[in-house]
């Protein structure tokens, strides 16, 4: 009974132990000097300036483009010219005497190629022409022999033939291309060739050696579009021309920025400025004349070219403050801190 006793009086003396330091707690909370409400108690705890980067809004002119890839070939025949490239080949199988030109030569139009010896197979061939009624190839005769001269001036760009073979007439013996004439043919998706025409500015970039300083793009323009598209790709082809004197080749690999539009005098923000809510709608934020407070403003982005767009909404100037890094931590209205000058 008296061991009972004791162990109630040690219980007794915890509680009264515990209650006595949960009252002091109480006490000295309670002595602390109160926050006048809880907007600035919420302040206190929470406050904090969002660190941004600020920049201005722009006017400038943006221009809208059509990009595709392909590689260099020679200019084909339009009305007013001939195609900058021939491939000459023979009439009717031919043994290859002589051969008075080689490859990356420079020939002028009418200058001999290679010639064909008429005495060898002559007999066979003669009587298969006279049976076919198929003349003897054209070219300058030299009495057993016929010179096989170049139709264009330009460079060889490929020769097939050697002294003493057999040349074929489906096979081209050689082909000589005018370097001056180049263009790139490129493809692009059937509904953006609409809004291609003739003359249209257009830039050209070729891949570099990644060690050396990148080319600058060259400047052309638009010379051809092909009214059918290709059926399996959807793609129209179109050739810009190569200026001359640039050093590409035929068969070289680029890239074609085609302007298809332009915007002169839009207002222009980075493009990073814009940030977007949970329902996808673009904003810019607007900063104070002190630079100390950010608003966001819902906005209308257009056109984008490199890394900047263009935008409109009542009320945007050129030459107001914006943020333009660190938007995406900003509420409606928000306190910043300026890092740049």
């Amino acid at each position: 009974m008296e061991s009972s006793r004791a162990i109630s009086n040690i219980l007794k003396f915890w509680v009264l132990l515990l209650v006595a330091g949960a009252l002091y707690y109480i006490w000295k909370d309670r002595a602390a000097a109160p926050l006048e409400n809880d907007v600035e108690q919420a302040e206190e705890i929470a406050h904090t300036d969002v660190a941004v980067r600020i920049g201005t809004i722009k006017q400038m002119t943006l221009h809208g483009y059509v990009v595709g890839y392909g590689n260099v070939a020679p200019e084909p025949a339009t009305a007013d010219k001939p195609a900058a490239d021939a491939r000459i080949t023979v009439a009717w199988p031919a043994v290859i005497s002589e051969v008075r030109c080689i490859e990356g030569q420079h020939v002028e139009k009418g200058q001999p190629l290679f010639v064909i010896d008429q005495n060898i197979l002559s007999n066979e061939i003669d009587r298969a022409r006279r049976l076919l009624g198929v003349t003897r190839p054209t070219g300058q005769s030299d009495g057993n022999e016929i010179v096989m001269t170049s139709p264009i001036s330009g460079t060889v760009q490929m020769l097939e033939i050697h002294p003493g073979e057999i040349a074929l007439p489906t096979i081209t013996a050689v082909e000589v291309v005018n370097t001056d004439r180049l263009v790139i043919t490129v493809g692009v998706p059937a509904w953006q060739a609409a809004s291609i025409l003739p003359g249209q500015q257009a830039s050209i970039e070729f891949p570099a050696d990644p060690t050396f300083p990148a080319s600058p793009p060259i400047s052309s323009t638009v010379e051809r579009i092909d009214p059918s598209v290709d059926p399996k790709t959807n793609l129209a082809t179109v050739d810009v021309a190569i200026p001359a004197g640039r050093g590409i080749r035929p068969g070289q690999f680029g890239r074609v920025a085609i302007t298809s539009r332009s915007r002169p005098d839009c207002l222009v923000v980075p493009a990073d400025s814009i940030v977007r809510d949970s329902l996808d709608r673009p904003y810019i934020a607007l900063v104070s004349d002190d630079h100390k407070q950010a608003t966001m403003k819902l906005i209308l982005p257009g056109l984008r070219e490199g890394d900047w767009e263009q935008v409109s909404g009542e009320g945007l100037e050129p030459g107001q403050t914006i943020v333009v890094s660190g938007a995406y931590a900003l509420l409606f209205q928000t306190d910043i801190k300026v890092m740049n000058p």
